[in-house]
């Protein structure tokens, strides 16, 4: 007996503490503030904000906004290699039964600027998600710096 109500206290108790964070601070900024991504998108709160609208959030974090610049400059190299590799291709299609070698050429220069293009997203990728981390850190707990 002294088992069930000592069990029932505490799960009143715990109950109370889980409902006084609901309210607090850092709950309210943890779920309007941060930023996070899912696939492709890119999520603050409940809304979907773009790429080109992620830059103002960085205004609080020098070191978010720096990986965040990286990651601009590496999709901005992914998507013209990107770019390079379809032209390239397609230069592979018209030209391979006049001039084989050439067409060859083409073709392997699509692979290396596909290779290129895919190495850059993914580098993207992963500043992107650096600096959204640093960033929501930031955002959290101002003022803590290692």
């Amino acid at each position: 007996m002294k088992a069930v109500v000592f069990f029932i206290l505490i799960n009143f108790s715990l109950t109370g503490v889980l409902n006084a964070q609901s309210g607090d601070s850092l709950y309210k900024k943890y779920s309007t503030g941060l930023i996070y991504r899912m696939g492709n998108s890119i999520k603050k709160g409940g809304d979907k904000i773009s790429f080109h609208e992620l830059a103002k959030e960085f205004s609080m974090s020098d070191l978010g906004l720096d990986q965040y610049m990286l990651a601009k400059r590496k999709r901005k190299i992914g998507t013209i290699f990107s770019f390079i590799s379809i032209a390239s291709g397609i230069a592979s299609i018209a030209t391979i039964r006049s001039n084989r070698n050439l067409g060859f050429g083409f073709l392997g220069g699509q692979y290396v600027a596909m290779m290129v293009s895919m190495a850059n997203r993914r580098a993207s990728t992963q500043h992107l998600d650096r600096a959204i981390w640093i960033r929501n850190k930031d955002y959290l707990f101002p003022g803590h710096r290692p």
